[in-house]
């Protein structure tokens, strides 16, 4: 009896094994293309050339360093302009992957965020290269480009209120500036 018992068991867990690993591999086939052989499409994160991207960090600490910008000018031109270097590269990606086995089904150039098809290998070239900083599903392709509106949008908010602030700091200038010649 106590032999059936742990039979049972065995049973009971293989089975289980058995499921999860048939899950296992629907989820792989699911990310990686259909037993057709066509590839459902992956969302790729483009980056900036690595060198363009540290020459413009460096000069932007170098300003710091001087005096010429504030943190806050510092971040947001870092910002923008490493936006300017993402910008740039994906234009570069967009002609590149008409000569390869990418085919790109959505895009916003301006983030660096392409929803693309094509052969696994010709995608991970991507990543290998550098071109790509990250491979992810295609799902995540429309919650990224809102993520990136948002930061844009994060963006004017603090250039305009950085503007503001310049302002009021040189009205207040001109005010003290005007009052002592007034008394003198």
């Amino acid at each position: 009896m106590s032999n059936l018992s742990s039979r049972r068991g065995l049973l009971a867990l293989a089975g289980t094994g058995l499921a999860a690993s048939l899950a296992g591999c629907s989820q792989l086939d699911s990310m990686s293309g259909s037993d057709d052989g066509t590839t459902d499409a992956v969302t790729l994160q483009i980056r900036p050339d690595e060198d363009e991207a540290t020459n413009l960090q460096e000069e932007i600490q170098a300003d710091i360093e001087s005096g010429n910008i504030s943190q806050q000018e510092a971040q947001l031109e870092y910002q923008e302009r490493r936006l300017e270097l993402v910008e740039a590269a994906a234009a570069d990606f967009e002609e590149s992957a008409a000569d390869s086995d990418i085919t790109i089904e959505n895009s916003e150039t301006a983030y660096g965020i392409f929803l693309v098809a094509g052969s696994d290998e010709a995608i991970l070239d991507t990543l290998r290269d550098g071109t790509a900083g990250a491979i992810y599903s295609g799902e995540q392709y429309d919650a990224f480009v809102q993520q990136q509106q948002q930061q844009a949008q994060q963006r004017e908010q603090q250039r305009a209120l950085l503007e503001q602030q310049q302002q009021a700091a040189g009205n207040e200038t001109n005010d003290s500036t005007t009052t002592n010649e007034t008394d003198g």
